[in-house]
Protein backbone atom coordinates (compact mmCIF):
# COMPACT_ATOMS: atom_id res chain seq x y z
CA UNK A 1 0.00 0.00 0.00
CA UNK A 2 1.15 3.51 -0.83
CA UNK A 3 -0.02 7.05 -0.18
CA UNK A 4 0.46 10.11 -2.34
CA UNK A 5 1.66 13.61 -1.46
CA UNK A 6 1.15 16.48 -3.91
CA UNK A 7 3.55 19.43 -4.20
CA UNK A 8 3.93 22.36 -6.57
CA UNK A 9 6.81 22.40 -9.04
CA UNK A 10 8.29 24.32 -12.00
CA UNK A 11 7.74 28.01 -11.17
CA UNK A 12 7.21 30.03 -14.37
CA UNK A 13 7.26 26.81 -16.39
CA UNK A 14 3.75 25.56 -15.75
CA UNK A 15 3.57 25.69 -11.94
CA UNK A 16 2.44 22.10 -12.14
CA UNK A 17 1.46 19.57 -9.49
CA UNK A 18 3.97 16.88 -8.59
CA UNK A 19 2.64 13.67 -7.06
CA UNK A 20 5.03 11.69 -4.82
CA UNK A 21 4.25 8.21 -3.50
CA UNK A 22 5.37 6.94 -0.09
CA UNK A 23 4.84 3.67 1.78
CA UNK A 24 1.48 3.83 3.55
CA UNK A 25 3.00 2.99 6.94
CA UNK A 26 5.50 5.86 6.86
CA UNK A 27 4.56 8.98 8.80
CA UNK A 28 4.64 11.94 6.41
CA UNK A 29 4.48 15.50 7.76
CA UNK A 30 4.11 18.39 5.32
CA UNK A 31 5.77 21.47 6.79
CA UNK A 32 3.91 24.58 5.63
CA UNK A 33 4.01 28.23 6.61
CA UNK A 34 0.77 29.89 7.84
CA UNK A 35 -1.95 29.99 5.20
CA UNK A 36 -2.54 33.41 3.62
CA UNK A 37 -5.10 34.00 0.90
CA UNK A 38 -4.40 35.97 -2.26
CA UNK A 39 -5.00 39.72 -2.09
CA UNK A 40 -7.90 41.01 -4.15
CA UNK A 41 -7.41 43.57 -6.90
CA UNK A 42 -9.30 46.07 -4.73
CA UNK A 43 -6.92 45.57 -1.80
CA UNK A 44 -3.87 45.86 -4.04
CA UNK A 45 -5.14 49.18 -5.43
CA UNK A 46 -5.92 50.44 -1.95
CA UNK A 47 -2.39 49.68 -0.75
CA UNK A 48 -0.90 51.29 -3.84
CA UNK A 49 -2.92 54.47 -3.38
CA UNK A 50 -2.04 54.75 0.31
CA UNK A 51 1.74 54.33 0.48
CA UNK A 52 3.91 54.49 3.59
CA UNK A 53 6.14 57.55 3.97
CA UNK A 54 5.68 59.02 0.48
CA UNK A 55 3.00 60.77 -1.56
CA UNK A 56 0.99 58.59 -3.93
CA UNK A 57 2.65 57.67 -7.22
CA UNK A 58 0.14 59.83 -9.08
CA UNK A 59 1.62 62.81 -7.21
CA UNK A 60 5.28 61.76 -7.39
CA UNK A 61 5.15 61.42 -11.18
CA UNK A 62 3.96 64.96 -11.89
CA UNK A 63 6.47 66.81 -14.03
CA UNK A 64 8.67 63.72 -14.51
CA UNK A 65 9.59 62.91 -18.09
CA UNK A 66 11.83 59.83 -17.75
CA UNK A 67 10.38 57.05 -15.60
CA UNK A 68 11.93 53.64 -14.98
CA UNK A 69 10.14 50.74 -13.34
CA UNK A 70 12.55 48.11 -12.03
CA UNK A 71 11.25 44.56 -11.64
CA UNK A 72 12.92 41.41 -10.34
CA UNK A 73 13.75 38.71 -12.85
CA UNK A 74 12.53 35.24 -13.73
CA UNK A 75 14.77 33.69 -11.05
CA UNK A 76 12.42 35.24 -8.50
CA UNK A 77 8.85 33.93 -8.21
CA UNK A 78 7.24 37.37 -7.78
CA UNK A 79 3.98 37.68 -9.77
CA UNK A 80 4.67 41.21 -11.02
CA UNK A 81 1.71 41.01 -13.41
CA UNK A 82 -0.69 41.27 -10.46
CA UNK A 83 0.87 44.54 -9.30
CA UNK A 84 2.15 46.48 -12.29
CA UNK A 85 -1.28 47.40 -13.75
CA UNK A 86 -1.96 49.40 -10.57
CA UNK A 87 1.47 51.07 -10.81
CA UNK A 88 0.86 52.06 -14.43
CA UNK A 89 -2.63 53.28 -13.61
CA UNK A 90 -1.21 55.61 -10.96
CA UNK A 91 1.45 56.92 -13.34
CA UNK A 92 -1.05 57.60 -16.12
CA UNK A 93 -3.37 59.26 -13.62
CA UNK A 94 -0.51 61.58 -12.67
CA UNK A 95 -0.02 62.71 -16.25
CA UNK A 96 2.67 60.42 -17.68
CA UNK A 97 2.36 58.62 -21.00
CA UNK A 98 3.60 55.27 -22.27
CA UNK A 99 6.49 56.80 -24.18
CA UNK A 100 7.96 58.14 -20.92
CA UNK A 101 7.99 54.77 -19.14
CA UNK A 102 10.68 52.10 -19.44
CA UNK A 103 10.43 48.77 -17.62
CA UNK A 104 13.84 47.37 -16.68
CA UNK A 105 14.28 43.78 -15.58
CA UNK A 106 16.88 44.01 -12.82
CA UNK A 107 18.72 40.76 -13.53
CA UNK A 108 21.89 41.67 -11.57
CA UNK A 109 24.45 39.03 -12.62
CA UNK A 110 21.86 36.52 -13.82
CA UNK A 111 21.20 35.70 -17.46
CA UNK A 112 19.71 38.34 -19.74
CA UNK A 113 15.92 38.55 -19.81
CA UNK A 114 14.13 37.29 -22.92
CA UNK A 115 10.86 38.53 -24.44
CA UNK A 116 9.26 35.41 -22.96
CA UNK A 117 10.51 36.40 -19.50
CA UNK A 118 8.89 39.82 -19.81
CA UNK A 119 5.62 38.26 -20.98
CA UNK A 120 5.61 35.92 -17.97
CA UNK A 121 6.47 38.61 -15.44
CA UNK A 122 4.33 41.44 -16.82
CA UNK A 123 1.62 39.76 -18.86
CA UNK A 124 1.74 39.83 -22.66
CA UNK A 125 -0.24 43.06 -23.10
CA UNK A 126 2.04 45.16 -20.90
CA UNK A 127 5.20 43.45 -22.17
CA UNK A 128 4.21 44.30 -25.75
CA UNK A 129 2.81 47.75 -24.95
CA UNK A 130 5.78 49.29 -23.12
CA UNK A 131 9.50 49.60 -23.74
CA UNK A 132 11.30 46.81 -21.89
CA UNK A 133 15.03 46.44 -21.25
CA UNK A 134 17.13 43.74 -19.61
CA UNK A 135 19.91 45.13 -17.41
CA UNK A 136 23.44 44.17 -18.43
CA UNK A 137 25.95 44.20 -15.58
CA UNK A 138 28.85 44.76 -18.00
CA UNK A 139 27.53 47.46 -20.36
CA UNK A 140 25.98 50.95 -20.34
CA UNK A 141 27.07 51.71 -16.79
CA UNK A 142 27.61 54.96 -14.91
CA UNK A 143 30.20 55.33 -12.14
CA UNK A 144 28.95 57.16 -9.03
CA UNK A 145 31.98 56.88 -6.74
CA UNK A 146 32.37 54.57 -3.74
CA UNK A 147 30.38 53.84 -0.62
CA UNK A 148 31.82 54.62 2.79
CA UNK A 149 32.78 50.92 2.97
CA UNK A 150 34.72 51.14 -0.27
CA UNK A 151 32.29 49.49 -2.69
CA UNK A 152 32.64 50.96 -6.21
CA UNK A 153 29.23 52.06 -7.48
CA UNK A 154 28.60 51.18 -11.13
CA UNK A 155 24.94 51.32 -12.10
CA UNK A 156 22.72 51.12 -15.15
CA UNK A 157 23.04 54.49 -16.91
CA UNK A 158 19.43 54.62 -18.11
CA UNK A 159 18.14 54.05 -14.59
CA UNK A 160 20.54 56.51 -12.98
CA UNK A 161 19.54 59.26 -15.41
CA UNK A 162 15.78 58.79 -15.08
CA UNK A 163 13.63 61.30 -13.14
CA UNK A 164 11.52 58.77 -11.26
CA UNK A 165 12.62 55.30 -10.19
CA UNK A 166 10.14 52.68 -9.00
CA UNK A 167 11.17 49.27 -7.72
CA UNK A 168 8.86 46.22 -7.63
CA UNK A 169 10.20 43.05 -6.06
CA UNK A 170 9.51 40.25 -3.62
CA UNK A 171 10.70 39.96 -0.04
CA UNK A 172 12.27 36.54 0.43
CA UNK A 173 14.72 35.06 2.94
CA UNK A 174 18.26 35.82 1.79
CA UNK A 175 21.61 34.28 2.65
CA UNK A 176 23.49 37.59 2.96
CA UNK A 177 21.05 40.42 3.60
CA UNK A 178 18.66 38.54 5.91
CA UNK A 179 15.84 39.29 3.47
CA UNK A 180 15.73 40.37 -0.14
CA UNK A 181 13.44 43.06 -1.51
CA UNK A 182 13.48 46.83 -1.13
CA UNK A 183 16.78 48.39 -2.17
CA UNK A 184 18.16 45.08 -3.46
CA UNK A 185 16.35 45.93 -6.70
CA UNK A 186 19.12 48.56 -7.05
CA UNK A 187 21.97 46.43 -5.73
CA UNK A 188 22.57 43.95 -7.13
CA UNK A 189 19.60 44.42 -9.49
CA UNK A 190 20.89 47.18 -11.78
CA UNK A 191 24.53 47.39 -10.68
CA UNK A 192 27.69 46.56 -12.60
CA UNK A 193 29.64 43.35 -12.17
CA UNK A 194 32.46 45.04 -10.26
CA UNK A 195 29.98 46.43 -7.73
CA UNK A 196 28.17 43.12 -7.33
CA UNK A 197 31.40 41.16 -6.97
CA UNK A 198 32.99 43.56 -4.49
CA UNK A 199 30.05 43.67 -2.11
CA UNK A 200 29.25 39.96 -2.21
CA UNK A 201 32.85 38.90 -1.63
CA UNK A 202 33.92 41.39 1.00
CA UNK A 203 30.91 42.21 3.13
CA UNK A 204 29.77 39.97 5.94
CA UNK A 205 26.11 39.13 5.86
CA UNK A 206 23.70 37.34 8.18
CA UNK A 207 21.84 34.02 7.95
CA UNK A 208 18.54 33.76 6.06
CA UNK A 209 15.79 35.50 7.97
CA UNK A 210 18.34 37.27 10.19
CA UNK A 211 18.46 40.94 11.11
CA UNK A 212 18.36 43.46 8.28
CA UNK A 213 20.50 45.82 10.36
CA UNK A 214 23.74 44.38 9.01
CA UNK A 215 26.79 45.61 7.14
CA UNK A 216 25.78 44.02 3.86
CA UNK A 217 22.36 45.65 3.91
CA UNK A 218 23.78 49.00 5.02
CA UNK A 219 25.98 49.13 1.92
CA UNK A 220 22.99 48.26 -0.26
CA UNK A 221 20.99 51.11 1.26
CA UNK A 222 23.85 53.54 0.71
CA UNK A 223 24.02 52.60 -2.96
CA UNK A 224 20.24 52.96 -3.30
CA UNK A 225 20.42 56.38 -1.65
CA UNK A 226 23.07 57.45 -4.16
CA UNK A 227 21.15 56.14 -7.17
CA UNK A 228 17.72 57.12 -5.89
CA UNK A 229 14.73 54.84 -5.40
CA UNK A 230 11.67 57.06 -5.22
CA UNK A 231 8.99 54.43 -4.66
CA UNK A 232 9.39 50.87 -3.44
CA UNK A 233 6.81 48.11 -3.93
CA UNK A 234 7.45 45.04 -1.77
CA UNK A 235 5.54 41.80 -2.23
CA UNK A 236 5.08 38.71 -0.09
CA UNK A 237 3.70 35.59 -1.72
CA UNK A 238 1.95 32.52 -0.37
CA UNK A 239 2.90 28.94 -1.18
CA UNK A 240 0.76 29.07 -4.34
CA UNK A 241 2.85 32.01 -5.64
CA UNK A 242 0.00 34.49 -5.12
CA UNK A 243 0.38 38.00 -3.69
CA UNK A 244 -0.52 37.74 -0.01
CA UNK A 245 0.90 41.03 1.37
CA UNK A 246 1.89 44.33 -0.21
CA UNK A 247 3.96 47.21 1.20
CA UNK A 248 4.44 50.36 -0.87
CA UNK A 249 6.11 53.73 -0.47
CA UNK A 250 9.38 54.90 1.06
CA UNK A 251 12.15 52.40 0.35
CA UNK A 252 13.10 52.08 4.02
CA UNK A 253 9.72 52.29 5.77
CA UNK A 254 7.76 50.09 3.36
CA UNK A 255 10.54 47.52 3.29
CA UNK A 256 10.83 47.28 7.07
CA UNK A 257 7.08 46.79 7.38
CA UNK A 258 7.31 44.05 4.78
CA UNK A 259 10.15 42.26 6.57
CA UNK A 260 8.22 42.34 9.85
CA UNK A 261 5.31 40.63 8.10
CA UNK A 262 7.61 38.16 6.35
CA UNK A 263 9.01 36.85 9.63
CA UNK A 264 5.59 35.52 10.61
CA UNK A 265 4.29 34.77 7.10
CA UNK A 266 7.25 32.54 6.23
CA UNK A 267 7.99 31.01 9.65
CA UNK A 268 7.87 27.22 10.17
CA UNK A 269 8.81 24.81 12.95
CA UNK A 270 11.44 22.31 11.75
CA UNK A 271 10.84 18.62 12.49
CA UNK A 272 13.78 17.71 14.69
CA UNK A 273 13.23 13.92 14.80
CA UNK A 274 12.72 13.22 11.09
CA UNK A 275 14.36 10.14 9.58
CA UNK A 276 13.98 11.58 6.08
CA UNK A 277 13.99 15.30 5.26
CA UNK A 278 12.68 16.51 1.90
CA UNK A 279 13.11 20.07 0.65
CA UNK A 280 10.89 21.06 -2.27
CA UNK A 281 12.75 23.97 -3.88
CA UNK A 282 9.63 25.46 -5.49
CA UNK A 283 9.22 28.35 -6.27
CA UNK A 284 12.99 28.93 -6.76
CA UNK A 285 13.39 25.80 -8.87
CA UNK A 286 14.14 27.28 -12.30
CA UNK A 287 17.82 26.26 -12.37
CA UNK A 288 20.53 24.53 -10.35
CA UNK A 289 22.34 27.77 -9.54
CA UNK A 290 19.49 28.85 -7.26
CA UNK A 291 18.45 25.68 -5.45
CA UNK A 292 20.78 26.53 -2.54
CA UNK A 293 18.08 28.97 -1.40
CA UNK A 294 15.95 26.01 -0.36
CA UNK A 295 18.42 23.48 1.06
CA UNK A 296 18.34 24.74 4.66
CA UNK A 297 15.83 22.05 5.90
CA UNK A 298 18.47 19.38 5.26
CA UNK A 299 20.21 20.64 8.42
CA UNK A 300 17.28 19.56 10.63
CA UNK A 301 16.31 16.06 11.72
CA UNK A 302 17.81 13.00 13.36
CA UNK A 303 21.50 12.20 13.17
CA UNK A 304 22.05 10.01 10.14
CA UNK A 305 18.90 11.27 8.44
CA UNK A 306 18.45 10.95 4.69
CA UNK A 307 18.33 14.28 2.90
CA UNK A 308 16.38 14.86 -0.29
CA UNK A 309 15.98 17.93 -2.50
CA UNK A 310 13.43 18.29 -5.29
CA UNK A 311 13.71 20.82 -8.13
CA UNK A 312 12.53 20.66 -11.72
CA UNK A 313 15.27 23.02 -13.06
CA UNK A 314 13.74 23.59 -16.52
CA UNK A 315 16.63 25.97 -17.30
CA UNK A 316 19.22 23.36 -16.39
CA UNK A 317 22.41 24.67 -14.80
CA UNK A 318 21.39 28.30 -15.21
CA UNK A 319 23.76 31.26 -15.11
CA UNK A 320 25.21 33.54 -12.47
CA UNK A 321 28.09 35.91 -13.21
CA UNK A 322 29.61 35.27 -9.78
CA UNK A 323 29.75 31.51 -10.20
CA UNK A 324 32.96 29.76 -11.19
CA UNK A 325 31.19 28.02 -14.05
CA UNK A 326 30.68 31.46 -15.62
CA UNK A 327 34.41 32.29 -15.62
CA UNK A 328 36.45 31.04 -18.62
CA UNK A 329 39.14 28.59 -17.55
CA UNK A 330 37.84 28.23 -14.00
CA UNK A 331 38.20 24.44 -13.91
CA UNK A 332 41.88 24.51 -14.82
CA UNK A 333 42.57 27.23 -12.29
CA UNK A 334 40.85 25.27 -9.53
CA UNK A 335 42.90 22.16 -10.34
CA UNK A 336 46.13 24.16 -10.18
CA UNK A 337 45.19 25.66 -6.82
CA UNK A 338 44.43 22.21 -5.44
CA UNK A 339 47.84 20.98 -6.63
CA UNK A 340 49.45 23.88 -4.76
CA UNK A 341 47.41 23.09 -1.62
CA UNK A 342 45.43 26.32 -1.95
CA UNK A 343 42.12 24.54 -2.36
CA UNK A 344 40.72 26.36 0.66
CA UNK A 345 41.06 29.83 -0.86
CA UNK A 346 37.83 31.76 -0.62
CA UNK A 347 37.90 34.24 -3.49
CA UNK A 348 39.14 34.38 -7.08
CA UNK A 349 37.63 36.66 -8.05
CA UNK A 350 34.48 35.26 -6.53
CA UNK A 351 33.87 32.73 -3.83
CA UNK A 352 35.14 29.24 -4.60
CA UNK A 353 32.62 27.10 -2.83
CA UNK A 354 32.07 23.50 -3.80
CA UNK A 355 28.96 22.24 -2.04
CA UNK A 356 30.13 19.07 -0.33
CA UNK A 357 26.82 18.22 1.35
CA UNK A 358 25.61 14.79 0.28
CA UNK A 359 21.92 14.55 -0.54
CA UNK A 360 19.59 12.77 -2.90
CA UNK A 361 18.37 15.03 -5.70
CA UNK A 362 15.19 14.42 -7.68
CA UNK A 363 14.75 16.19 -10.99
CA UNK A 364 13.17 14.69 -14.13
CA UNK A 365 15.38 16.70 -16.50
CA UNK A 366 18.75 17.48 -14.87
CA UNK A 367 21.77 15.58 -16.22
CA UNK A 368 24.38 14.04 -13.92
CA UNK A 369 27.33 16.01 -15.33
CA UNK A 370 25.35 19.21 -14.83
CA UNK A 371 24.61 18.48 -11.17
CA UNK A 372 28.23 17.52 -10.42
CA UNK A 373 29.44 20.98 -11.47
CA UNK A 374 27.82 22.52 -8.39
CA UNK A 375 27.00 19.62 -6.07
CA UNK A 376 29.68 16.97 -6.70
CA UNK A 377 28.52 14.64 -3.91
CA UNK A 378 24.78 14.83 -4.63
CA UNK A 379 23.13 11.66 -5.94
CA UNK A 380 20.80 12.24 -8.89
CA UNK A 381 17.48 10.48 -9.50
CA UNK A 382 15.43 11.29 -12.59
CA UNK A 383 12.44 9.28 -11.36
CA UNK A 384 10.76 9.38 -7.96
CA UNK A 385 10.19 5.62 -8.04
CA UNK A 386 13.93 4.94 -7.98
CA UNK A 387 14.55 7.49 -5.25
CA UNK A 388 11.83 6.18 -2.95
CA UNK A 389 13.10 2.63 -3.50
CA UNK A 390 16.54 3.83 -2.38
CA UNK A 391 14.99 5.19 0.82
CA UNK A 392 12.91 2.06 1.41
CA UNK A 393 16.04 -0.09 1.15
CA UNK A 394 17.64 1.99 3.92
CA UNK A 395 14.59 2.25 6.19
CA UNK A 396 13.21 -1.27 6.53
CA UNK A 397 12.37 -0.88 10.20
CA UNK A 398 9.36 1.13 11.35
CA UNK A 399 8.52 3.76 12.33
CA UNK A 400 9.84 6.11 9.62
CA UNK A 401 9.09 9.81 9.94
CA UNK A 402 9.35 11.99 6.83
CA UNK A 403 9.40 15.81 6.98
CA UNK A 404 8.42 17.42 3.68
CA UNK A 405 9.04 21.18 3.41
CA UNK A 406 6.53 22.19 0.75
CA UNK A 407 8.25 25.38 -0.47
CA UNK A 408 11.52 25.60 1.42
CA UNK A 409 13.00 28.76 -0.21
CA UNK A 410 10.11 30.79 1.22
CA UNK A 411 10.36 29.32 4.69
CA UNK A 412 12.29 30.45 7.78
CA UNK A 413 13.05 28.02 10.60
CA UNK A 414 11.65 29.02 13.98
CA UNK A 415 13.83 27.29 16.57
Amino acid sequence: MQKSITLLSSAWYGDSLLSLRFPADWETIIVKQPVHSAMSEFDIKRRMQNPVGTPALSELVRGKKRITILIDDIQRPTPISKIIPCVLEELIKGGSCRAQIVIVMAVAGHRAATPEDFAKKLGADIANGFQTISHDCRRNLLYLGRTTRGTPIYVNRLVAESNLKIGISGIYPNEKAGFGGGSKIIHPGICGFETIQYLHNRMKGVPRGGTIDNEFRADIEEIAEKVGLDFSVNILINQNREVSHLFCGDRMHAYREGVAAARSAYGVRPIMDADVVIANIYPFDTSLHFISKGLWPLNFGKDGRDRVAIASCPEGLGYHALSLQSIPGWAGFFRRMRALSYSDIKYFPCRIRKRETEFLFFSPTVKRNMLKKIYPTAILFNTWAKLIQNLMDKHKKLPVKVAIYSCSPLQIPIV
